[in-house]
């Protein structure tokens, strides 16, 4: 038989709207011995909060959702513990869904989000209408930087100052042939438009037009970023430096890159994007764009709170991200 709020009150000689103060973080006016005798009863007996009974009397089940891309990506494994950092500290339950990038999975997860009366849910959804999300009964906050406005927050990196500045120091290093892979699938078109427009300017800004065949569009996945170091080895004018759309695919670039006889940095420069922990375990060591991983997750986080609680919040937060050198990219004369 389980331990209820009634069981603690007895054996901890207060109230039971006492108890239930307590035990719900509102202790305002509690003496510090009642807190104390309280928390000791409940973990005594065993006492678990149920949050789905609460939910139904309060219409909050403190319980949010986070629906990521691509789990294998630790970029993401770090977002999602920031996240989690934050809704611990307020006394909520993070759920964790995987997309993969697929439109019918997340629209499901929104389903049962809907159907267990979530608080809040977090989500990088870029195959999903705004006209839908709009209409879901609980506060969203995107992940990731959207080329247009939206009617729910966006947090997320400055994308296009950092693809910028990726490319400034690329072009600090002498390349000039600098070869970009973007994400490919009509799911991720605005983020695809925001890094080419940013790579675009940059030329632009340099006096030069952009070379597109240079440019390619493919899946940030490790694999990706092999089949991106057969295709570009065979190419009769390499570019000398290449920057990808994430660590993965220059991860996966470099690891093939040994079996092509094609060195890195010395027959091309390579610059990954997000510093995953493997940027800095692979040999030689990657040369990226830090994104703050945890710091989105956290600032979510509290945005949804905000949210949950009646609060206002931006409409976009965009963080800034910085340049961690390593060893994948050579000054060329």
């Amino acid at each position: 038989m389980s331990v209820t709020i009634i069981d603690v009150a007895k054996a901890s000689g207060v109230s039971k709207s006492t108890a239930s103060r307590v035990l719900s973080n509102t202790a305002y006016g509690v003496s510090e011995k009642a807190k104390r005798d309280v928390l000791e009863a409940a973990r005594a007996l065993g006492y678990i909060k149920n949050t789905l009974a609460t939910g139904l009397r309060t219409s909050h089940t403190h319980t949010v959702l986070l629906i990521i891309p691509d789990i294998t990506n630790s970029f993401w494994a770090e977002v999602a513990r920031g996240a989690q950092d934050v809704f611990d500290q307020k006394g909520y339950s993070l759920f964790l869904a995987n997309s993969d990038w697929q439109a019918d999975r997340e629209k499901r997860y929104l389903e049962v989000a809907i159907a267990n009366k979530v608080d809040a849910v977090l989500l990088n959804a870029p195959d999903i209408g705004q006209i839908q999300l709009d209409s879901l009964p609980f506060p969203i906050v995107e992940l990731g930087d959207k080329l247009v406005d939206v009617a729910h927050p966006v947090v997320g990196t400055d994308t296009r100052k950092a693809i910028s500045e990726a490319m400034e120091y690329l072009w600090s290093m002498g390349h000039r042939r600098i070869g970009m892979i973007l994400p490919s699938g009509p799911e991720i078109e605005g983020v695809t438009s925001i890094r080419y427009k940013a790579y675009e300017e940059f030329f632009r800004s340099k006096g030069q037009d952009v070379d597109k065949s240079l440019i390619c569009k493919t899946p940030l996945t490790l694999e990706s970023g092999r089949l991106q170091a057969h295709r570009i080895a065979a190419l009769p004018d390499r570019p000398s430096a290449l920057l990808t759309g994430n660590d993965l695919v220059a991860v996966g670039f470099l690891q093939a890159c040994s079996q092509l006889h094609l060195k890195v940095p010395e027959d091309i420069s390579l610059m990954g994007m997000d510093d995953i922990p493997a940027a800095s375990m692979v040999s030689p060591r990657l040369t990226t764009v830090a994104k703050p991983q945890r710091e989105i997750g956290k600032t979510a986080a509290h945005i949804a709170i905000d949210l949950i609680e009646g609060m206002t919040s931006p409409a976009k937060t965009l963080l800034e991200a910085n340049i961690i050198e390593r060893e994948t990219v050579r000054r060329v004369l």
